[in-house]
């Protein structure tokens, strides 16, 4: 097609898709424009997370575009089955450097660039357009949608906790069931990872250490316990997430993994388990330590989780072999430290953020229930109140760490025993999200 035919079809297009908008009429027709429009510099839709575990929360509409392009003009046009307009979305604000706009429902999605409640869309089946001044730009269908608004065959529907995304980034071949996928939302971030949700993966995996008594005494910090609502978020973000079991961590034990959880340790660690876990933040690995107050002692054995992190403090058990006296040392060698300092008697804390960091996108506040605050040796505090830090972040060779200062913040009401716990005051939304971001952030997909 020459250039000067390629104009004059593009020109046909806008004065029809125009008259139709001044009659009241949103075009439902033109598909065999959009990608040339497309190409010619306009965004188009990239992905969709329209159906969130539970009532619906934290969904978003991204569009993919040239950096510094005005939206002002762009509409989004949401459609259910039958093809029935029920949704309008007016877009204002231009797209960022990296080239991705987020729509988000609320204020707990990452990276969002307008806040719209109607970014919640249909679950099951439908379809979405992108128009500007009435002109179809760009559009998707998903699901089986008895009357299609998209292009060629519709894409798949995702289930609950998964996204639905152009992979590559920006592709558009004219079928919807070609350029989406299934995978984990990646809100303003690059798309490409597997499928997410119902089992999938992101090709990522997430360890929870049950190595140290970590459901010793009154405390269940398993995956299958106080944190199986932690487990179930991560698992809906596309994560593979396991429990480390037996009695010490090895690099077999971390072997494929992205991420180590170590929530509230009661035994210490041995000198060869703290060279794997060094090996491992070294070598790109992330470790995030939860730690809680000081005589956290769980399991009566002398060591409470500040202990373990830090290393003996010198008092009870009156004698500590020598390969065990350090711990962790993660003040030494991950420059991030339980404070000793720290008492039982800490009142129930708000920890706000304390500078700008990709982790704390949509937090604004979590609850510190009787924790203990975090030495920053090196690395930058995120979090906290009073002077004190309680969450800190540090990058360590190619790897990355984080410490958060009380053990309850991520944990539900559930034991793994089925049993009720004490603990019904959290997480609240705040929580599940620094929690899910601080993980996304160790796995380098945040």
């Amino acid at each position: 097609m020459s250039n000067s035919t390629f104009r004059r079809g593009l020109m046909l297009l806008a004065s029809v898709s125009l008259a139709l908008s001044s009659c009241g009429h949103v075009p439902l027709s033109g598909e065999a424009g959009l990608s040339s429009l497309a190409a010619a510099g306009e965004p188009v839709v990239n992905e969709l997370y329209y159906d969130s575990p539970g009532t619906d929360a934290g969904t978003f509409i991204e569009l993919k575009g040239p950096a510094g392009k005005s939206l002002s003009g762009y509409t989004l046009a949401a459609f259910d089955t039958a093809g029935t307009q029920y949704r309008t979305i007016t877009l204002s604000g231009t797209i960022p450097a990296g080239g991705y706009f987020v729509v988000a429902q609320d204020t707990t999605v990452a990276s969002r660039n307008l806040v719209n409640a109607g970014a919640d869309l249909n679950n099951g089946a439908g379809s979405l357009r992108l128009l500007k001044s009435g002109a179809v730009i760009d559009a998707v269908a998903y699901g089986s949608p008895s009357s299609s608004r998209g292009e060629g065959a519709s894409a798949a529907t995702t289930g609950a906790g998964s996204a639905l995304a152009r992979v590559p980034d920006g592709s558009d071949t004219d079928a919807n069931s070609v350029d989406f996928r299934v995978q984990a939302a990646t809100p303003g971030a690059a798309n490409g990872g597997g499928t997410g949700g119902g089992g999938g993966t992101t090709g990522k995996k997430v360890l929870f250490d049950l190595t140290k008594a970590e459901d010793a005494g009154n405390a269940d910090w398993r995956i299958d316990g106080a944190y199986s609502d932690y487990a179930s978020a991560l698992r809906g973000l596309g994560y593979t997430v396991s429990s480390v079991t037996g009695t010490s961590i090895t690099s077999t034990s971390l072997s494929g993994a992205s991420v180590l959880v170590i929530p509230e340790p009661q035994n210490p660690f041995s000198d060869a388990e703290r060279a794997a876990i060094q090996s491992f933040v070294q070598s790109g690995g992330g470790v995030f330590m939860i730690t809680d107050h000081r005589v956290s002692d769980r399991n009566n054995n002398g060591w409470d989780s500040p202990e373990v992190f830090n290393g003996w403090d010198g008092g009870t058990p009156a004698s500590v072999g020598s390969t065990l006296q350090a711990s962790l040392n993660s003040d030494v060698i991950f420059g991030l430290g339980a404070s000793f300092n720290s008492s039982f008697s800490d009142p129930v804390y708000t920890a706000t953020p304390v500078t700008t960091h990709p982790i704390l996108n949509g937090v604004s506040s979590a609850g510190v229930y009787v924790g203990t605050s975090v030495d920053v040796l090196s690395g930058t505090a995120l979090m906290g109140t009073g002077g004190k830090t309680y969450l800190a972040v540090n990058s360590v060779g190619a790897g990355r760490v984080a410490m958060w200062g009380d053990s309850s913040t991520f944990g539900d009401n559930t034991y793994s025993d089925g049993s009720t716990g004490t603990y019904n005051n959290w997480p609240n939304l705040s929580n599940a999200t620094l929690g899910k971001n601080i993980v996304r952030w160790l796995a380098k997909d945040l």
